[in-house]
C-alpha cells in the first residue's frame, strides 16, 4: 500500500514492501500535485509485484561508476583503455558531484552531453556517453536502479580532425622509407626498425612491440600478429578483437632487414628491445617519427598510428581491394574499413564513374 500527504506546498508519496524479511519505504517528495504523486506510487507498485523495486542508497553516481571501473573494467582492458575511462570519471565529477545515482535523469544526462559536444570533438562525447550506459546496464543488473537514464538521449560535438592529416601522400611515404633505410641496419635506431615495420605492415604500435622473433616466417616472409603489448604494465594482452589475430604478407626487404636486426640481436626475446630490454615506447616512437619527418620536410606531422592509416591509404589508392586492405588491418568488419577511409575511396568511385561514362559514350 502506498500513503500520500502534503506537506508544505508539495506531497510526497511512500511505497512499502517487505524486503529480506524487513518493512522497507521508498519515499519521494516534490509533486506538485496529488495525482502526480499518486501517478508515481502506482508505478513502484507495479515494480514491487515485478521485483524490480530498489531502494534509495544515495550512493553518489560518481562513486558508483568509479567502483565499477575499478572491478569490471580496469582488470580487462589495457592500460590506454583505463586512461579513457578515468577521463570520463573526470568529467562526471566536475558536473555530478555528490548526485545520488538513483536521482540520475535523461534530462540531467543530456544536459552533460550537450556541455560536452560545445568542446570535445563528437567521437569524445559518444566515448563518453557508452562508458556511462556500460555502467548503467550494470547498476541495473544489480538492482540499483529502474531505468537507463542514458537511453534515448543523443551526443554532439565538434568535428573531429580532417583524416587528411593522419596519413602521409605516396610521395612522402616514400620519402620516409628512404630515409630510414639510408642507414645501415647496424646503425639504425630500434625506434627507426619500428617505423619501417608499422610501414609495411599497417599494425598498431602495441602490435609492432609485442612481436618476438618465433612471430616472424623468414622463410614464407610472413608475420604473425597474435598479442599486444602493454607497455605501462609491462604485459602482453589479447589483441583487440578476434579478427587482429591475423597473418600479414611483407615484402622481401623487410624480411631482408628483419633478418640482419635478428643477427645483430640474436638473444632478445623481442624483435624490437630498448634498453631496459623492453621494446621501446609510443612516445619513444613518436619522437623519433617526428625528427624523420622533419629531416624530410614533410608538410604533415602524424603519430606512430598514423603509420597504419597511411599503409592502407596507400594500398587503397593503388587499387588493392578493400577487403582485403580491412583483412590485413584486422578490423573487425569492412565496414570499419569502409567508414575510415571513406575519403579515399570516394575519389576512387568519382574515377570509375568517369571511366564508366567515357566507355559508354563510345557505344
Amino acid at each position: 500500500m502506498a500513503s500520500i500527504y502534503k506537506r508544505g506546498k508539495t506531497y510526497t508519496a511512500n511505497v512499502f514492501v517487505l524486503k529480506d524479511g524487513e518493512r522497507r519505504r521508498k519515499t519521494k517528495s516534490g509533486f506538485k500535485t496529488k495525482a502526480e504523486a499518486q501517478g508515481w506510487a502506482n508505478e513502484m507498485e507495479v515494480a514491487k509485484q515485478k521485483h524490480t523495486l530498489t531502494f534509495n542508497s544515495k550512493t553518489p553516481f560518481t562513486k558508483y561508476f568509479d567502483d565499477w571501473v575499478e572491478i569490471y573494467k580496469k582488470p580487462f582492458v589495457s592500460y590506454s583503455t583505463v586512461q579513457w575511462y578515468k577521463l570520463t570519471s573526470k568529467h562526471l565529477h566536475k558536473a555530478f558531484g555528490n548526485i545520488a545515482i538513483e536521482d540520475m535523469t535523461r534530462t540531467r544526462f543530456q544536459k552533460f552531453l550537450n556541455q560536452l559536444g560545445k568542446k570535445y570533438a563528437i567521437e569524445t562525447t559518444k566515448k563518453l556517453k557508452m562508458h556511462v550506459s556500460q555502467m548503467v546496464n550494470s547498476a541495473i543488473a544489480e538492482d540499483v536502479i529502474i531505468k537507463d537514464f542514458t537511453k534515448g538521449t543523443n551526443t554532439t560535438g565538434l568535428a573531429g580532425k580532417d583524416r587528411n592529416l593522419k596519413f602521409l601522400e605516396a610521395n612522402a611515404m616514400k620519402q620516409l622509407v628512404d630515409r630510414l633505410v639510408s642507414r645501415p641496419v647496424s646503425e639504425r635506431p630500434v625506434t627507426d626498425m619500428m617505423i619501417l615495420s608499422g610501414l609495411h605492415t599497417g599494425c598498431r604500435y602495441s602490435e609492432i612491440a609485442a612481436l618476438e622473433w618465433d612471430d616472424i616466417n623468414f622463410t614464407n616472409h610472413v608475420i604473425s600478429i597474435n598479442k599486444t603489448w602493454d607497455n605501462p604494465r609491462k604485459i602482453f594482452k589479447p589483441t583487440k578483437t578476434k579478427t587482429s589475430n591475423r597473418m600479414i604478407d611483407v615484402p622481401q626487404t623487410l624480411i631482408t632487414d628483419l633478418n640482419e636486426w635478428h643477427k645483430l640481436h640474436p638473444n632478445t626475446s623481442f624483435v624490437f628491445t630498448g634498453y631496459n630490454n623492453f621494446p621501446p615506447t609510443n612516445e619513444a616512437a613518436n619522437k623519433q617519427l617526428t625528427r624523420n619527418l622533419k629531416e624530410i620536410n614533410s608538410d604533415k606531422m602524424i603519430t606512430f598510428h598514423g603509420l597504419r592509416h597511411t599503409h592502407a591509404s596507400w594500398l587503397l589508392s593503388q587499387g588493392v581491394d578493400v577487403k582485403y586492405v580491412s583483412e590485413r588491418l584486422g578490423h573487425s568488419s569492412i565496414e570499419i574499413t569502409l567508414s575510415v577511409y571513406t575519403h579515399l575511396l570516394q575519389s576512387q568511385r568519382n574515377e570509375q564513374a568517369n571511366k564508366s561514362v567515357a566507355l559508354l559514350n563510345n557505344l
